[in-house]
């Protein structure tokens, strides 16, 4: 799962290598039918037109240098985020914290990586949720170089959705082992709170006698019965 999630964040940032490609292009220079849009609605079709299909989040239009561009013209524009694996997972069960008084306080996610994949009730993709990868634009305008980027990047819009529905598969698989596991945490994490009181109230009545059996309380008395 990991492997197929590094493979959608290297394609994301083919894309965006590919925007910058494009924005970097200098009419009539390299190709002066290639533009770029001026409308949020227009990046959107290309990159958010929803579900395993959206790229980029944060849509809108500025002035291009606002987006790194060396124009003050309006432009198009979406941010484009690395997609990651979640688990959902109760703090207090994976690291043994048996002084606590529940189990399942504090619940949340936590990125999976390659050294803690077992983590978790459950696994997801988490899709446009990790860090920074970089700004995209729709490409407009004619054939040549511009034509091949804009299908370029269809196709690797393409290639990560299928990677996405492929991801579920997994997921669910994964998700129901954890679930099973987290039943048997519950089970274990109940034995050994048990075990945290008994060893507590031993410490305290081991405690209590030290006073009763010092001599400098009257110690030590003895039991009658």
């Amino acid at each position: 799962m990991v492997g197929i999630v590094a493979s959608i964040n290297a394609k994301k940032q083919e894309i965006v290598d590919i925007a910058e490609l494009a924005s970097a292009n200098t009419p009539p220079t390299l190709d002066p039918t290639c533009t770029l849009g001026d409308t949020a609605a227009g990046v959107a079709g290309t990159y958010a037109s929803g579900g395993n299909s959206t790229i980029a989040i944060g849509i809108g239009v500025t002035a291009g240098n606002n987006v790194g561009l060396a124009t003050t013209a309006v432009v198009g524009y979406g941010t484009v985020y690395a997609d990651t694996l979640v688990a959902y997972r109760y703090p207090n069960l994976e690291v043994g914290n048996y002084i606590s008084l529940n189990p399942l306080e504090n619940p949340g996610d936590e990125t999976i990586t390659s050294s803690n994949l077992g983590i978790g009730i459950s696994s997801r993709l988490g899709i446009n949720t990790g860090s920074f990868i970089g700004t995209v634009f729709q490409i407009t305008g004619g054939g040549g170089s511009c034509s091949g980027w804009a299908n370029s990047i269809t196709t690797l819009i393409n290639e990560i959705a299928a990677l996405r529905v492929s991801m579920s598969e997994y997921t669910n698989s994964v998700t129901s082992v954890k679930r099973y596991k987290h039943r048997r945490q519950l089970k274990y994490w109940s034995i050994n709170k048990s075990i945290s009181i008994a060893n507590s109230s031993v410490t305290t009545n081991t405690s209590i006698l030290s006073i009763l059996n010092n001599p400098a309380n009257g110690g030590p008395y003895l039991a009658t019965g």
